[in-house]
């Protein structure tokens, strides 16, 4: 099936928005704040993928991805982390930046030149963000035991394994800090009614919002835990 661009992006969105419980329906007005599109314009497009079959539409309730509009989202993402990685390895792009260019070469990419890319790097698990990158069947599953840094407690040290930014300017704000794949951080103790997350990249300590601490997510490090 021969879908826009836009298509294609509702699809992306809807899927990441419900990759922790695929069966999930998925708000308008999440779906609305990830795409950065008005709730009106949100609704509109979900009945028309509902009428192409790519979607379960119910009012008041949201969306959920058909197997045929699953198979499209996962073909995107694999795309969109493919020429991520591409990038970053090859070209060299700041890691800030390659969010916003694979989001425009997602869809002038063909699949099977996507499969050569793919080769080409030596058929990476992960993108540089460390987020699993598909194959062309296959949801991208995350089968690591990772967890948001925000669960970890205070005092306990993790390494950052994978950035789930919602959009550019989290991933700009986090790269800036630090916290990126591969880095080691520790949580600090919270201020007193304090909402914000504490952590220690090596000798700098941030305060990150609940929203990036979301996004930041880590493997704990047990050898170099605090004892319990």
């Amino acid at each position: 099936m021969k879908t826009s661009t836009a298509h294609e992006d509702y699809l992306k969105a809807i899927f990441k928005l419900a990759e922790h419980n695929p069966q999930a329906m998925v708000g308008t007005s999440a779906i609305a704040e990830r795409l950065n599109i008005a709730q009106a314009s949100v609704t509109a497009m979900l009945k028309r993928l509902s009428a192409d079959g790519l979607i379960a539409y119910e009012r008041y309730q949201g969306a959920r991805l058909t197997a045929t509009g699953s198979a499209i989202a996962v073909d995107m993402i694999r795309r969109h982390r493919v020429i991520e990685t591409f990038l970053v390895r090859d070209l060299n792009l700041p890691l800030a930046d390659v969010d916003a260019e694979a989001e425009i070469l997602e869809h002038a990419f063909s699949s099977a030149l996507i499969d050569r890319l793919w080769l080409h790097l030596g058929k990476p698990e992960f993108d540089p963000h460390g987020a699993p990158i598909p194959m062309a069947t296959e949801a991208p599953i995350e089968r690591r035991d990772l967890i948001a840094v925000f669960e970890l407690a205070a005092g306990e040290r993790a390494t950052i394994v994978r950035i789930a930014a919602h959009n550019a300017a989290q991933l700009r704000l986090l790269t800036q800090w630090g916290l990126v794949p591969g880095q080691t951080i520790v949580r600090t103790q919270a201020l007193p009614g304090a909402s914000d997350v504490g952590l220690q990249v090596e000798k700098q300590t941030r305060a990150i919002n609940e929203s990036l601490a979301q996004a930041v997510w880590v493997m704990r490090n047990p050898a170099l835990s605090p004892p319990e």
